[in-house]
């Protein structure tokens, strides 16, 4: 590879994203991903071409690839979940990989994947077996390794003692077991000779002999192949010695050996794997100096990032570290460097020496803040390195799009490290005077949906939150700062029918592509320990989405959600009258007809954001069908009929309260929320319905609100003895509302244990505070964050407009149950 330098616009970039998203961190280019696959596919047609993950996991780049039409290598039970999430289809995926777990191959066998690629005798017969119970016959294929072998390759992987692959002299005798078993049936064969391959005259050698080897196979078989995978192993220059692989002159060299087999096996594809190849080069890794130094006489610059997140440029799994070609982007902005020439060292931060990226390599006056850039390192990055060595954790990963540049990868936090591990008292010391304990936590081995894993990789938007909710306070429109978030946006349209939902979860690093109730009132609890501000000022579907998509008709329903395909919308529910409050009995909005059609009139009060809102529903007297029901609005295509003012509110000021006043507001029958259906006769049943199953997602907020004082409490000295029997009630409050919402979701829900839910944790949020007041006063008058999260706990009523409905409902619904 010859010298590396960048263009300004490529460093001005660079630079941007740094100041984005910090340091360090990787960053793909996706153009240059699909230009890669453009390329293998124009020099190779008769080749099927597999990314193998282990290259590189990253579920956005695995996601471009899939789009580019490749198929997908895995070797774990992550790696094969991260395919499926990318969109890869079961028949796209091969699993090889030795040592592979019963549940790895439990879930490979009831996906039904392309293929199992067993690499012993004892896994043929292990996969019969699991496929027999499940009662299915799946494919597999054997990996050989050959007697031959072909010099070339960095890393030789066949033709040798190793762990891979199945003999190639003990094949007639699993091939005669094979014939015995029926839960699986061989479709293929795979031989992998090794990796970093330059030549491509060793390509075709390893080609030509795989295939020679599929011929001799496919002769004992009664059935043809239907794919041959020989490997690939294509590699990418990463020193001056090197140079790229000539994937024309490949293309050439092969076209008639592959024309040859496929002509001998009509049936039989080509397979090729590829990892290093598809997106090597389509990733940088930027450090950022933070000291220079001169030691017994050589010069160091110390970066943000070394070997713990570089391991490659750092010589990991080398038996000589060679210096990888990089570049110094100064942070002034300038070429790469103008001060005098000197040979120096780049280092990482950890407290070890053989934490080296660069060993004396030219460079112009490096100084604390410029950045370091590495070419070639889109494969074998993060999760190739020791990213905990030390506790520096994962560092960020970004895709730029053309124009569009986004974080794929958040960094890992010092919160969310911690939260993964379950610390014990193993009773060697006796617990010292003071000690700071942690507050308890519900569900974290009962299976409850607050105790689930992806929760705590909600810790990192604590920074986030807290940002936007003080800018809340003062500015209605902060919720953009939120929204350009990508984890918030999917978790704002959670609730969007998947065929409206251009923000899905499995774009995210959360490790879930669907979000169930339970669990969504579990992630509310969780942000709102952040800021539940935040959670009412983002513009998800909320009630009103769960109302149509109960009682709404098809068109309705895309009607309401199709903004969210490409961008936000916010929606909202009027339901409360400033003389009535929420109860529809006593309502006044009414849906009358004129000579010029139906109109609505009416005003609606503390509505959450219908200032910001697109569309939303109103609930009103249907008087010519004599009921009530739900009329679908957006307020800008009359907006001469429509007044709306914000309200002033103490607390949670993110919710952004207005009130509504419609008159003779326009309306044709198909807004009328499914008009003419038997099932909505009652409007209030249908309307209770919708307001139940949010009851738990506000004692999710006040839980949450509670527990997100006592968390910001936690480091004070002397105050945690005085709170820890409130982290003791937060826990057991919310194994109640777990088994509220169990209840629900299979269907047997109890209105009281809804309804005492709610009440116990507003109660509870009221306890927190009030215990604030009494106890750290000074803090409260110094600590304006502590301030707002405790207006924020008195805030929940208006959620349901009166404050005696939830009372009401739990006494109604435990005497009817008693009687």
């Amino acid at each position: 590879m010859d010298g590396f330098s960048l263009s300004p616009p490529e460093a001005a970039l660079l630079h941007r994203i740094a100041a984005e998203f910090g340091t360090p961190f990787y960053v793909y280019d996706a153009a240059a991903v699909r230009a890669r696959c453009a390329a293998l596919k124009q020099a190779l047609p008769d080749v099927d071409f597999f990314y193998s993950l282990k290259a590189n996991p990253n579920l956005s780049l695995v996601r471009v690839l899939v789009g580019c039409g490749m198929g997908c290598e895995v070797s774990s039970l992550l790696e094969l979940e991260t395919a499926l999430a990318a969109g890869a289809a079961p028949d796209r995926i091969l699993m090889p990989g030795p040592g592979k777990s019963d549940e790895e191959l439990r879930r490979a066998v009831a996906l039904g994947i392309k293929a199992i690629v067993a690499e012993s005798p004892e896994e043929v017969v292990e996969v019969d077996r699991i496929a027999g119970t499940l009662g299915l016959c799946r494919p597999v294929a054997l990996r050989v390794n050959p007697d031959f072998r072909v010099d070339g390759a960095r890393l030789s992987m066949g033709g040798r003692p190793t762990q891979f692959g199945i003999d190639e002299a003990g094949l007639p005798e699993v091939l005669a077991r094979l014939a015995e078993l029926r839960n699986i049936r061989l479709e293929g064969l795979h031989v992998y000779m090794g990796t970093r391959i330059l030549s491509h005259e060793v390509v075709q050698a390893n080609t030509r002999r795989i295939l020679g080897l599929a011929r001799q196979l496919q002769s004992r078989l009664p059935a043809p192949l239907t794919f041959v995978d020989v490997g690939g192993g294509f590699g990418v220059p990463y020193h001056a010695d090197e140079t790229a692989l000539d994937l024309a002159a490949l293309g050439e060299g092969l076209a008639a050996e592959i024309g040859a087999f496929r002509a001998e096996h009509p049936a039989t594809r080509i397979v090729m794997e590829l990892g290093r190849y598809a997106v090597a080069e389509a990733g940088r890794f930027i450090t950022r100096i933070r000291q220079v130094k001169t030691n017994k006489g050589e010069r160091f610059a110390v970066c943000d990032g070394g070997s713990n997140v570089n391991g490659a440029a750092a010589g990991t799994g080398s038996l000589l570290r060679r210096n990888f070609p990089l570049a110094l982007l100064p942070a002034d902005g300038g070429g790469d460097g103008d001060g005098a020439v000197a040979d120096w060292t780049v280092t990482g931060p950890l407290c070890t020496p053989m934490d080296v990226l660069a060993k004396s390599v030219p460079l112009a006056d490096p100084q604390p803040g410029d950045l370091i850039c590495l070419p070639q390192a889109g494969a074998y990055g993060p999760t190739a390195s020791p990213v905990h060595f030390i506790g520096f954790g994962a560092p960020a990963e970004v895709m730029v799009d053309g124009d569009r540049i986004q974080l794929v990868r958040r960094r890992d936090s010092v919160k969310a490290m911690l939260a993964v591990q379950e610390p014990r008292d193993i009773g060697m010391t006796a617990p010292t005077a003071g000690r700071i304990r942690p507050f308890p936590s519900a569900g974290r081995h009962d299976g409850s949906p607050f105790g689930n894993p992806c929760l705590d990789r909600l810790e990192g938007l604590g920074p986030l939150f807290r940002r936007t909710g003080e800018r809340l306070e003062k500015d209605p429109g902060a919720w953009r700062d939120l929204w350009a978030d990508p984890l918030v946006r999917a978790l704002t349209a959670i609730g969007v029918p998947d065929d409206c939902n251009g923000f899905p979860l499995a774009d995210t690093e959360l490790g879930i592509d669907q979000c169930g109730h339970a669990l969504h009132v579990a992630m509310i609890e969780r942000l709102a320990r952040l800021d539940a501000g935040c959670i009412l000022a983002l513009p998800g579907p909320s009630l009103a989405g769960n109302a149509v998509l109960q009682m709404g008709g098809p068109d309705q329903i895309q009607r309401f959600f199709a903004a969210y395909r490409t961008g936000p919308q916010g929606t909202f529910f009027g339901v409360t009258e400033p003389n009535s409050g929420s109860d529809p009995a006593g309502g006044r909005a009414r849906l009358t007809r004129r000579d010029s059609g139906l109109v609505l009139n009416g005003t609606k009060t503390l509505v959450g954001g219908a200032m910001r809102a697109r569309i939303g529903l109103v609930f009103c007297h249907l008087e010519e069908a004599g009921r009530t029901g739900l009329v679908m609005v957006e307020p800008s295509r009359a907006d001469e009929h429509v007044r709306i003012e914000r309200l002033s509110s103490l607390g949670l000021r993110g919710a952004d309260l207005c009130r509504i006043a419609f008159t003779d507001f326009p309306v044709t029958p198909d807004m009328i929320l499914g008009d003419g259906r038997p099932s909505l006769r009652d409007g209030f049943m249908a309307i209770n319905a919708v307001f139940e199953r949010n009851r738990p997602v506000v004692a999710a907020l006040a839980l949450g609100v509670g527990r997100g004082i006592l968390d910001h409490l936690a480091g004070e000295p002397g105050l945690q003895e005085q709170f820890h029997d409130l982290g003791i009630s937060h826990a057991a409050l919310l194994r109640r509302l777990a088994g509220v919402i169990d209840a629900y979701e299979r269907g047997r829900p109890k209105s009281h244990d809804i309804s005492l839910i709610k009440m116990q944790a507003v109660a509870f949020a009221d306890t927190v505070v009030e215990r604030v007041f009494s106890h750290c006063p000074a803090r409260l008058l110094r600590d304006p964050h502590l301030r707002r999260k405790c207006r924020d706990a008195k805030a929940f009523e208006y959620m349901e407009g009166a404050s005696n409905i939830h009372a009401l409902n739990a006494f109604r619904s435990y005497v009817a149950g008693v009687a």
